[in-house]
């Protein structure tokens, strides 16, 4: 009889971030085991240390993991900046994603501990870094007001997507979905550049 193909490093590491992933919604960061997390994958806590440093680097690969399968849902969308920013800030409002759950135990980690705050920055930088350039896309091609600062509008933006999932954890009534809607409706409408003709002196 043929003996089972044992798993590869690479099918060890990705079981260990999927059943990390699992823990750290169930327990939280804190709250999570080590052990629980190895048992979780099948595996024992000897092949995650040769594998992982610990919690943090667990966390932050399953965020990854979990954010690169959203980021490559949009960007295969095709959107612009102000389709992207009405298509998710709607999603918001019910988002249970595992992305989202896992976002923030990376923040609330990042306040104790400095090295998970060193790896988030540069995650969240990317992700600046991408919604700046559809920003920049629709400011040439006069969806958004050339006058409004980049960096400020992509800000702004994600603080309303940190805002929503923090609240949410809370339990904090949320709108009704159409309100939202025309709520960001608004707010993107009042980026577009001032298209009224001069006034006749």
């Amino acid at each position: 009889m043929a003996e089972s193909a044992q798993p590869n490093d690479d099918e060890i590491r990705a079981a260990l971030v999927d059943a990390a992933a699992q823990v750290f919604a169930e327990e939280g960061y804190s709250g999570a085991r080590v052990q629980s997390i190895a048992e979780r994958a099948g595996l024992t806590t000897g092949a995650m240390y040769n594998r992982f440093s610990g919690k943090s680097e667990l966390l932050l690969e399953a965020l990854d993991m979990h954010t690169s399968n959203l980021l490559d849902e949009l960007a295969s969308a095709e959107l612009s900046a102000t389709d992207l920013l009405e298509t998710v800030g709607v999603a918001l409002l019910d988002d249970q994603s595992p992305a989202s759950a896992l976002l923030l135990e990376a923040f609330m980690a990042a306040r104790r501990e400095e090295d998970i705050a060193d790896r988030l920055r540069p995650r969240l930088a990317g992700e600046r870094s991408r919604l700046a350039k559809l920003v920049d896309a629709d400011k040439a091609d006069g969806v958004i007001d050339e006058a409004l600062d980049t960096n400020a509008v992509v800000t702004f933006c994600q603080s309303v997507a940190l805002g929503v999932r923090m609240l949410s954890v809370i339990d904090v009534e949320m709108p009704d979905s159409q309100a939202w809607q025309k709520v960001i409706s608004v707010l993107l409408t009042s980026m577009a550049p001032d298209t009224d003709p001069p006034l006749d002196s």
